[in-house]
Formats: C-alpha cells, structure tokens, sequence
C-alpha cells in the first residue's frame, strides 16, 4: 500500500467539512503525515483584481485570508478537543493552510499536483438541483479528476460529532 504522507481537506466550515478534518486528523494522526487544509473564499480573485486598481493599500483581502485561517485553526482545535472527550489523543501533526479565491475544483486540482497530495479527504452535502442530476456534485467531481485517491465522508458516523 502506497504510504500517505500529504492529507488535503477542502472546507467550506460546514458540519459535513467538520467530519472532513476529524477524519484528516485521525489518518494524519495515525500515519504521522502532513494536513493540508484548503478554503475557497467565493468571488475572492474577482474582489482581488478589482482592489489591485482601485485601492491597491487596502487590506480586505488580508483580512479576509486571516480570517480563514483562524476559522481553519478553531475547527482543527475543535476536532482534536471532540477527539480527546471521546478518549482518542491524535498525535500532532504538521498543518499548512491555503485561504483562497478562484474555483473550488480547479483551485483543489491544481493544489492536489503542486503539494504532491497522497489523498483528499472531503465532505459531501450530496447533490442537490438539476446542475447536480447532469454535473454530478462537487466532491464527485473531484473524485473523477483528482490525480489522487479520495476519501467522501459524511458528517453522520463519526463518534465524536455530537455537537
């Protein structure tokens, strides 16, 4: 079995993201590996541009990349914390985080060749609308494109997620 050393999670802070970065940690944990996590921040290379002419000084988008990671940094605490209540310390484990804009797959695609990622773990909110009948969902998407293996997970299962 090809040894798993690079972890990626997209989040979106959702629940179902939640049960993405609790099952991150435990593989990571257990494989002593390194997690990635990935926020898109919608409309954020638009806004980018945008600023770039006209208000080159202003710091929105800073604030805007800061505050993912915090909200990154509070749901991996988060999970560690609903870990150990549960009577499961996860070992530490290198943590690198991506905040920003463009499309959620290409972003995740390109990310997934560039960090040399062994596995993505993802959650699904399943499919919902049209779009999704002929497009498929995003995480399936992602499981089709991916040069990688992908893990799906659903927030319902995991001991801890009881909030």
């Amino acid at each position: 079995m090809q040894p798993t050393k690079r972890i990626l999670v997209p989040t979106d802070f959702s629940e179902v993201s939640s049960a993405a970065i609790s099952m991150a940690l435990q593989l990571a944990s257990d494989n002593e590996a390194k997690l990635f996590v990935l926020h898109v921040v919608k409309d954020m290379d638009r806004e980018l541009k945008k600023r770039l002419v006209s208000a080159p000084n202003d710091d929105v988008i800073e604030a805007a990349i800061r505050d993912g990671e915090k909200q990154i940094l509070d749901m991996v605490q988060t999970e560690q914390e609903r870990a150990k209540a549960a009577g499961r310390t996860l070992k530490a484990v290198p943590l690198k985080m991506f905040v920003t804009g463009g499309d959620w797959l290409e972003v995740t695609l390109r990310l997934i060749d560039e960090q040399e990622i062994d596995i993505v773990v993802t959650g699904t909110h399943g499919g919902r609308g049209i779009k999704s009948f002929f497009l498929g969902s995003m995480s399936e998407q992602l499981v089709r494109r991916a040069s990688c293996s992908t893990f799906v997970v659903k927030a319902q299962g995991f001991p801890y997620l009881t909030d």
